[in-house]
């Protein structure tokens, strides 16, 4: 009972570990047929045999990025045959405990028909049932020769129940070997590849350092090309920037202007309305003034001194409630007047820092969106592409003294590639440098830019989708086309790889 517990524990502890590592060996699969597509894809960009320095530069730069991309290759299929490693212990561990398992199901069945020979109970049994002593003992003597009878049967089934579970095991050990070997195989191939784009980079690394003058002058002229675009770019940027806040300030003044319009009228109201009270208050004085004199004619002489005092008093009362109601109105206007302008001040006032702010609920939304998909933007540029100058400041692996310096990325393509919007947004300008066109895309407070087009198929002020066509990305003279693509928050550049999903 206790070995079949044990062995229980461990066939549903292995089959849990299996399930997991089963997943994740599909996850490294997926990752690795993804790998595997960008490295074919980039394979096509090296189809040029050009010797000049822009065209190894870019081969260079290829190659760098198929080595990244392949070292990823090479270590994803490790992390599979460990994974497959672990899998195959843990289904030997089950095989040992199934065969253990077997082997003491057939020793107690060999046991069972052992006795049952030297007892000759198959032929005996009856004999056997029949000499009891009576009924009751013959019985107990049946009953105990039908469930022996079918605890061997039951032994015998589960026999071959576990039989075919070990064959099945084997079965499976097997094929996980087999995919392990086939495994280690991929691996060294591909290991093969990777040592072969290390003497290509090597080769061409070699070519370009004896160029040094040459690599230098097309290095200097990219960065200048570069910097004049990084300027212009800024400038159109600040620019829209610029326009945003005017129209902030003119919408807060237009509100302002509102409101205080509102508050004079309001005002204006709240006098009328006194003034038609004070009026009414007059009339109804009069009114009962008129009365109580008319009272007072017809009261008896001798309370005409009394009346008259009385009216007096009253009268003197009176004065001093409408002299309190103007004071209060007084201090009622003076108060409205403070606060009117006081809101005209605040309408006035300027902001200490120009801050580029969404103009409306739906720029707080776009913004909101754009940032929601970092990771999982499209890539800018159709069809098969590699990375081939990436962000930031960083030196190049092999040259000596060369730094680049990017605020994008640079995306080459086969001709014909297309550039696309990587998020919904407003064309805020399209303009032209050097012979080529360069887009840039409002999303909120975000501003992406595609850069190199031979040609556009959008214009400013134009409000376009998630993947729509911008333009057509030139050819860079190499047999390929290359994008150069950059993210702005404001004016601050964002790293693009890492708000693309790839």
């Amino acid at each position: 009972m206790k070995r079949t517990l044990i062995l229980l524990i461990l066939t549903c502890l292995g089959f849990s570990l299996a399930s997991a590592q089963t997943k994740q060996i599909k996850r490294l699969q997926n990752q690795k047929a993804a790998l595997q597509k960008e490295l074919s894809a980039s394979q096509k960009l090296l189809t040029t045999t050009k010797r000049d320095v822009k065209s190894q530069l870019n081969n260079l730069a290829v190659l760098n990025n198929q080595i990244g991309e392949q070292k990823k290759y090479v270590d994803g299929i490790q992390s599979e045959v460990l994974v497959l490693s672990n899998n195959l212990s843990v289904l030997e561990r089950q095989l040992q405990a199934l065969e253990a398992d077997l082997a003491l199901c057939k020793k107690r069945y060999e046991h069972g028909v052992i006795y049952f020979f030297n007892h000759r109970m198959s032929l005996n049994k009856w004999l056997f049932v029949l000499k009891a002593k009576d009924f009751r003992e013959m019985s107990r003597r049946l009953r105990y020769v039908s469930e022996y009878t079918r605890y061997q049967q039951m032994q015998a089934k589960i026999i071959k129940e576990k039989e075919a579970a070990v064959q099945q095991k084997k079965n499976e050990i097997l094929g996980v070997k087999a995919t392990k070997d086939k495994l280690l195989v991929e691996g060294q191939q591909q290991q093969r590849q990777l040592n072969e784009k290390h003497v290509k980079q090597k080769q061409v690394v070699d070519d370009l350092n004896k160029k040094q003058r040459q690599l230098q002058a097309t290095i200097a002229q990219q960065q200048r090309k570069y910097a004049n675009l990084n300027a212009r770019i800024d400038q159109l940027i600040r620019a829209e920037i610029a326009k945003a806040e005017a129209r902030r300030k003119a919408e807060a003044a237009r509100k302002a202007a509102e409101a205080k319009r509102r508050a004079q009228e309001a005002a204006a109201r709240k006098a009328a309305a006194e003034k038609a009270a004070r009026q009414r208050a007059a009339a109804e004085k009069a009114r009962l003034a008129k009365i109580a004199a008319q009272k007072a004619a017809a009261a008896e002489r001798a309370a005409k001194q009394k009346a008259a005092q009385a009216r007096t008093a009253a009268a003197k009362a009176e004065a001093r409630r409408a002299q309190e109601a103007a004071r209060r109105q007084q201090q009622a206007a003076a108060r409205q007047q403070q606060q009117a302008a006081a809101e005209a001040r605040n309408a006035a006032r300027t902001p200490a820092a120009p801050v580029f702010r969404a103009e409306s609920a739906a720029d707080n939304a776009l913004s909101g969106g754009f940032a929601a998909n970092r990771g999982r933007l499209p890539v800018p540029i159709t069809g098969s592409y590699a990375i081939t100058a990436h962000y930031g400041t960083y030196n190049v692996a092999g040259l000596r003294g060369v730094q680049l310096s990017n605020k994008g990325i640079n995306l080459t393509g086969r001709p014909g590639a297309q550039a696309r919007a990587v998020y919904s947004g407003e064309v805020t300008a399209v303009f032209n440098m050097n012979g080529l066109y360069n887009v840039i895309v409002r999303h909120g407070s975000y501003m992406s830019v595609y850069c190199n087009l031979s040609s556009v198929s959008v214009h400013r002020g134009q409000q376009v989708g998630t993947r729509q066509t911008l333009g057509s990305v030139a050819g860079d003279g190499t047999g390929n086309c290359t994008l150069h693509f950059q993210l702005r928050r404001e004016t601050s550049p964002l790293n693009p790889e890492a708000w693309i999903g790839r």
